[in-house]
């Protein structure tokens, strides 16, 4: 397997160390994930199969809430 050296900032390591702890994985295996995540170019199944599914549906907005009908809320 190939090695790849990659330079970030301090912040992004510590955020990267502890999102692979989190998920009880190697930082080098949770970094191979994203990237391989990043740079999937399949569509999922059946993806194009929706393409024009809702033709002759009507789809209207609905009507926005006014924020004073919102309750009155409480302080933390």
């Amino acid at each position: 397997m190939a090695q790849l050296t990659v330079y970030i900032d301090d912040e992004t390591r510590k955020k990267i160390e502890v999102a692979a702890k989190r998920e009880n994985t190697s930082v080098s295996q949770w970094v191979k994930e994203r990237l391989s995540s990043a740079l999937e170019t399949e569509w999922p199944n059946g993806y194009f199969d929706l393409l024009g599914a809702l033709k002759g549906v009507n789809i209207e907005r609905p009507p926005q809430l006014r924020s004073d009908d919102d309750v009155t809320r409480e302080p933390v």
